[in-house]
């Protein structure tokens, strides 16, 4: 099987970062599944590499929680149950809440602008669901990066990585798009009162909303690779 037929490879990379980026486009754009194999020879092949590096890459897509390895079956994509999935949510909610609360202080007239123009640029991004998603993680790597907290913005990404998949079916399924950027507005007038606990709750409750929705569908998506 060939995936990741829509990655645009960099030439430039180290071979294990290749294959790292193969496997996690390939993740991110949903063709390949939670619980779906990955065959490592055909990465391999694909970008006419070595097993080895590609057999590092998934160790590091393992760390990331993207990636399981099973002992004699090869790598396969990480499958969350709805209980496992509520759990991380409301784990990302409250880092994330605490993140833009922290953040405050390091806001002011150029960061509201630029949170407004991520905003914009997702609305805009809204007919292609992949762009869409990826706008949508901008705006919140931005908004964490600027509580200055490099290891609270790292543990937040993981976690967006790991749930990527699922929240791709909700949003498939429900073609909401949060009100085409509604919820995000919200978060920028928090913001702009400037009042700390309003401005974590509005984000927690903004990561947090239908999770129960996407946790439902999670059955679903992971049925997608037994099909």
């Amino acid at each position: 099987m060939r995936y990741g037929s829509q990655t645009t490879v960099n030439r430039t990379a180290s071979p294990v970062d290749k294959a790292y980026n193969y496997v996690l486009e390939a993740v991110i754009s949903g063709e390949l599944a939670p619980g779906m194999h990955i065959a490592s020879e055909a990465v391999a092949e694909a970008l006419g590499i070595s097993r080895m590096p590609v057999r590092d890459a998934l160790r590091r897509l393992e760390g990331d929680g993207v990636v399981t390895i099973y002992a004699n079956r090869g790598a396969s994509v990480a499958k969350y149950s709805p209980e496992e999935i509520v759990e991380l949510v409301d784990m990302r909610a409250v880092l994330e809440g605490l993140a833009a609360r922290l953040a405050l202080t390091n806001i002011g007239h150029s960061e509201i602008e630029e949170l407004g123009f991520l905003r914009s640029r997702m609305e805009r991004a809204a007919h292609d669901l992949s762009s869409w998603m990826a706008r949508h993680d901008e705006f919140h790597n931005y908004l964490t990066s600027l509580a200055q907290r490099p290891l609270l913005l790292e543990r937040t990404e993981r976690m967006r990585l790991m749930l990527r998949p699922y929240f791709r079916g909700y949003f498939s399924e429900s073609r909401e798009l949060e009100i085409l950027g509604l919820e995000h507005q919200r978060i920028i007038d928090a913001i702009v009162i400037g009042d700390p606990d309003k401005v974590e709750r509005t984000v927690r409750e903004h990561v947090a909303a239908n999770v129960e929705t996407v946790a439902r569908l999670s059955t679903s998506v992971n049925a997608t690779a037994q099909a």
